[in-house]
């Protein structure tokens, strides 16, 4: 029998408390974090094994033992497209592709943190500059590339993490209320109309 048959006294409606279970709102708050979380123990599980021993003997840390040292070999490496060179500036078992050109000169040391010193290129025929990150590893200095590894250390991930967070925290709370709202609607038709 529907409510509204029923005289005043009873027809007054139960509290509604549609249900938005728990686990949803854990998964929407906490997917970037975890996301965040395995990212950063893989990238420190894959930093036991990205640099090669081969480039990390007394010949290698004496001639790379200053930074400047890397950016002024760098800029020959640039110029020449030698990929030898390159492999032994950057240390690593797999080097990245750096973009070469005879027209690439080195200009001047951009910016220093406690972990980066950044060396600023120029190729003056495409006006193009090009930054280069060198890091001390293992008593000598490499040429990083920008891949996961610089980002998550040098603290440019904020950058990235932060706005994506936003985003899905944004929607995430969105697809909750919509649910939230959904479900009270369904509740209150079957309160009111006795379906």
């Amino acid at each position: 029998m529907s409510m509204l048959g029923l005289p005043p006294a009873e027809r007054s409606l139960p509290l509604v408390r549609p249900r938005v279970r728990l686990r949803w709102i854990a998964l929407v708050a906490l997917l970037p974090l975890v996301v965040l979380g395995v990212i950063v123990l893989l990238s420190a599980g894959h930093e036991l094994i990205r640099y090669d021993p081969v480039y990390f003997t007394s010949a290698y840390r004496e001639r790379y033992r200053e930074p400047a040292a890397v950016a002024r070999t760098l800029e020959d490496a640039l110029q020449s497209g030698d990929e030898r060179l390159l492999a032994d500036l950057q240390g690593l078992r797999r080097p990245a592709a750096l973009d070469t050109d005879r027209d690439i000169v080195f200009v001047m040391m951009w910016d220093r943190t406690d972990r980066y010193v950044t060396y600023l290129y120029f190729n003056y025929r495409t006006y193009e500059r090009l930054p280069h990150y060198v890091t001390r590893v293992r008593v000598r200095w490499v040429v990083s590339p920008p891949d996961l590894h610089f980002y998550l250390q040098s603290g440019r991930w904020r950058a990235l993490f932060f706005p994506l967070a936003m985003v899905w925290w944004i929607a995430g709370l969105a697809a909750v209320g919509f649910v939230w709202l959904v479900r009270a609607s369904d509740r209150l038709r079957a309160i009111l109309f006795g379906e």
